[in-house]
């Protein structure tokens, strides 16, 4: 009896200890279920049996939630820091999405302070200046004779040497100037301005403590509109090179007028070209940039032709005339610049045969390695030796066209049987290869295996402007009307080259 007693005795005790265990460890896991329930149980004053031995036995930990209560169950967005201390409560949240954090880039430095250090230092403010020298450096011993009568100590002679030696162009005029101002009663030297190519200068200014601050600036340019007007006589490519015009609108000229005008036999004395283009220059009158070519006409005894530049609506920039159609055409008459007529098309006594021939091309006698231009876009069908022609390129058009070059000296880059290309891109260079009696182009124009004369070659153009783009095209050609009017002209004495 006395062992079964003992034996439940102890059964008793183990159930007791298990059931104390489980109500800790219920305790422990639901403190914060049982903090949110007693808020609630709080504010709407319920009368529970059971809540109110919950309410007993958390009183402590309810009396220190209500003095910082945790209010809200939703989730709350991960960007938004909210601060919940003890000894500091505010009801303003920080939203990180709506600071504008593109103050300071990343990739700056920054300093104690917060600020960005900056790139480069600043130079120092100089209110006026008393006097300003500019001088023509061409060599180190012309600027060692400047310092020397400038009576600058041999410290300061040897600081002003090393500002401007690594960086002066000795190729131009005015490319060193001194500026002078009054410190303490004294004129002294405030200023070094050092022209170092088209597009920069180097200013070093003296600081407060005697020191000078060197900085890159970028050189002030001017935009500037220039008209040219030129008298020809025989020769068109040595009138404009002998102009000051920029080879760049030359070539832009050329290559816009090869589609409707014959070089050769269209010109005569006394005809007149007019150039209307802008571009900037610096303060030395050197031209910086690309210049664009505005306007261009040539006056020829039986025709005039206009061209204006135009930008598309789509983006694109072309030349047209002033009934809105591209000056361009599907093939150029003259795929060369600034070579001459040597032999026509038709019936003639051949050079080297000795007898009469028909002649299928035209030959333009100029200096071997001048460019030849592909007159249309298209495919190279043959590239490569071709008995009399020599070095020999064969370009398919559309519409059944090809143009033939011959006597080449080689081919340009990339060029080859199968070869895309487009009109103006140089596809060769004038030679002598082939039955040939000197450098030059031998061009043929073919259409459907029919020769044809490339000077008579008479094409629609390839671009017409819309009729919903042409009122703002009016209004282009009277703008560079009005230019034209109000801009002086330049004009250019007689270019004789026989």
């Amino acid at each position: 009896m006395y062992r079964l007693v003992k034996k439940n005795f102890n059964i008793l005790v183990l159930i007791l200890l298990l059931n104390i265990s489980y109500l800790g460890l219920k305790d422990f896991t639901s403190t914060e279920t049982n903090i949110i329930l007693e808020t609630k149980l709080i504010k709407e004053e319920k009368n529970d049996a059971i809540s109110k031995n919950i309410i007993d036995n958390n009183k402590y930990l309810v009396k220190k939630q209500f003095k910082n209560p945790i209010s809200s169950t939703k989730i709350e967005d991960l960007k938004i820091a909210n601060y919940s201390t003890s000894e500091f409560f505010s009801d303003y949240t920080l939203n990180e999405a709506d600071l504008n954090l593109s103050l300071v880039p990343i990739t700056e430095k920054i300093l104690f302070s917060g600020i960005p250090i900056p790139k480069s230092k600043p130079l120092p403010l100089i209110q006026n200046f008393s006097k300003h020298i500019s001088f023509s450096i061409r060599s180190r011993k012309e600027l060692n004779s400047v310092l020397a009568n400038q009576n600058f100590d041999l410290y300061q002679k040897q600081k002003i040497f090393e500002i401007i030696v690594p960086d002066i162009n000795l190729k131009v005029e005015d490319n060193l100037k001194f500026s002078f101002s009054i410190i303490n009663g004294t004129e002294t030297l405030s200023e070094i301005t050092v022209f170092k190519n088209n597009l920069h200068e180097i200013k070093a200014r003296r600081n407060e403590y005697g020191n000078f601050v060197s900085q890159y600036v970028t050189a002030p340019t001017q935009r500037k509109i220039i008209r040219h007007r030129i008298t020809v006589y025989n020769n068109i490519s040595s009138s404009l090179q002998n102009t000051k015009i920029p080879k760049v609108i030359v070539d832009s000229f050329i290559n816009q007028f090869s589609f409707s005008v014959d070089f050769q036999r269209d010109i005569n004395d006394g005809d007149l070209i007019e150039l209307l283009y802008e571009a900037n220059f610096t303060k030395n009158n050197n031209l910086v940039g690309n210049p664009q070519l505005l306007y261009a006409a040539m006056n020829l005894s039986d025709q005039n032709i206009e061209l204006f530049r135009y930008k598309l609506r789509e983006g694109q920039v072309d030349y047209f005339d002033p009934r809105g159609k591209s000056i361009r055409k599907s093939i150029m008459r003259t795929p060369i610049s600034g070579a001459r007529l040597s032999s026509r098309f038709g019936m003639r006594k051949h050079p080297i045969l000795g007898y009469s021939k028909m002649h299928r091309g035209v030959d333009f006698a100029a200096r071997r390695g001048t460019p030849i231009m592909a007159a249309g876009d298209g495919r190279v069908t043959f590239a490569g030796r071709n008995g009399s022609y020599g070095k020999f390129i064969e370009i398919r058009h559309l519409n059944g066209f090809s143009t033939r070059y011959g006597h080449l000296h080689k081919f340009g880059k990339k060029i080859k049987k199968g070869t895309v290309v487009k009109q103006g891109e140089t596809i060769g260079f004038v030679g002598n290869s082939g039955r040939s009696t000197g450098p030059h182009l031998h061009y043929e124009v073919k259409h459907k295996n029919r020769i044809i004369n490339p000077m008579t070659l008479k094409l629609p153009s390839r671009m017409e402007i819309s009729d919903n783009e042409m009122p703002n095209f009016y209004a282009n050609i009277s703008l560079t009307r009005e230019r034209l009017a109000t801009t002086p002209i330049i004009n250019t004495s007689k270019f004789v080259t026989k």
